[in-house]
């Protein structure tokens, strides 16, 4: 939930406040020494500096929110002057303090490359420039870092092989097909894929998620299978979500149209349509109210949650930083909404987790969570 400060303290002071607005700036009002006299700008700008001023650069732009149902005046966001936001909470929790953290890096550009012979390449070793040539098609990694082949010669239909391109915890990046097909690979997964596509189809493997902008070829539809669904398409835009410690696939379709097949039946896709299938009980729905930024965060190098428990935040952590998670005594039952930057070191995340009751010890790369 975003608010402008002043322009929300603008609306108390004209008595035109919505009752949950009231709520907010009195709950605000209540966790400053001021009691006669009702908030001023100048208040809040110095509270606002001190905020700041507590921040590290990077964290400067960060915001996460913990919410409760029937409790959105738990807290007031104070908006800057910069458009970035922080929490103000009653009862905060201090950092802390008994485990000094060690300074963990964000993920990066990083995978291995399986070729058809089983040759392994670490990527991000390769120099620029071709890597390899299967049977005239060509492998390279360009400039900035994308993985590409391309045909140089006509190919023999009947030639066979897969290559494989994985990315660990803590990577990601990009593939161009050998048919013009892009795909950004998420942290934590694996691409399987022909590297000579068959005439009259393109078919390829997902474990993890991947976001796919299909070249168009009417003659071969593209058709992407995970170990519990396919999806059938021409050419389009969409991602899919298909780790297996995920309690649902989600296929998110963000341009053009695809089908969504699984044991339990089929369903069709249009633009801002989401089909989710549930791994236990391999039920297959559509969700019609997404929030495409939000399923696209992570492309976008953001961290995204909207009423997202701290157990499916964790994970999102453990891939992205590649590191281990735990869980000791009651672990909170809030959700949370907000931001972080994929690019934060974990230590600036842990501040902002502690922030909302949240405590993170950690030993080597192996984090132990606890509530409050």
């Amino acid at each position: 939930m975003e608010i402008n400060a002043k322009k929300l303290l603008d609306k108390y002071l004209a008595g035109n406040c919505t009752p949950e607005e009231i709520a907010i700036v009195e709950d605000w009002y209540q966790q400053f020494p001021f009691e006669k006299e009702t908030p001023k700008h100048s208040l809040i700008e110095t509270s606002k500096v001190e905020v700041w001023n507590r921040l590290s650069p990077r964290g400067r732009s960060m915001k996460l929110v913990a919410t409760k149902r029937l409790a959105i005046a738990a807290s007031i966001i104070l908006c800057f002057s910069l458009g970035l936001y922080f929490i103000v909470q009653r009862n905060v929790v201090p950092l802390t303090a008994k485990t000094e953290l060690k300074d963990i890096p964000p993920g990066s550009h990083k995978a291995l490359l399986t070729l058809a012979d089983g040759t392994v390449v670490n990527l991000d070793d390769a120099k620029n420039g071709q890597i390899a040539n299967q049977n005239g098609i060509v492998i390279r990694k360009s400039k900035n870092g994308q993985l590409e082949y391309v045909i140089n010669e006509v190919q023999n239909a009947s030639l066979k092989g897969s290559n494989a391109i994985s990315t660990p915890r803590g990577g990601q990046y990009q593939v161009s097909l050998p048919d013009g097909t892009k795909v950004w690979l998420n942290a934590a997964t694996t691409l399987k894929y022909p590297y000579a596509f068959a005439k009259n189809e393109r078919v390829v493997e997902l474990n993890g998620e991947a976001y796919f902008e299909v070249s168009k070829d009417h003659t071969r539809p593209f058709r992407v299978k995970t170990e519990v669904q396919t999806v059938e398409v021409l050419g389009t835009h969409f991602n899919i979500n298909a780790y297996n410690d995920e309690a649902a696939v989600k296929t998110t379709l963000l341009e053009g149209a695809v089908k969504v097949s699984a044991a339990s039946g089929s369903v069709n896709l249009h633009p801002g349509e989401q089909s989710q299938l549930n791994t236990n009980n391999a039920r297959l729905i559509v969700d019609q109210q997404i929030d495409i930024d939000k399923e696209m965060a992570w492309k976008n190098n953001i961290f995204s949650f909207d009423n997202d428990d701290l157990q499916t935040i964790m994970r999102q952590i453990s891939r992205w930083y590649d590191v281990d998670v735990v869980y000791q005594g009651k672990i909170t039952s809030e959700k949370y909404i907000g931001e972080i930057p994929r690019n934060s070191n974990l230590a600036e995340v842990f501040k902002i987790l502690e922030l909302n009751h949240v405590h993170i010890d950690v030993k080597g790369k192996v984090l132990t969570v606890s509530g409050n």
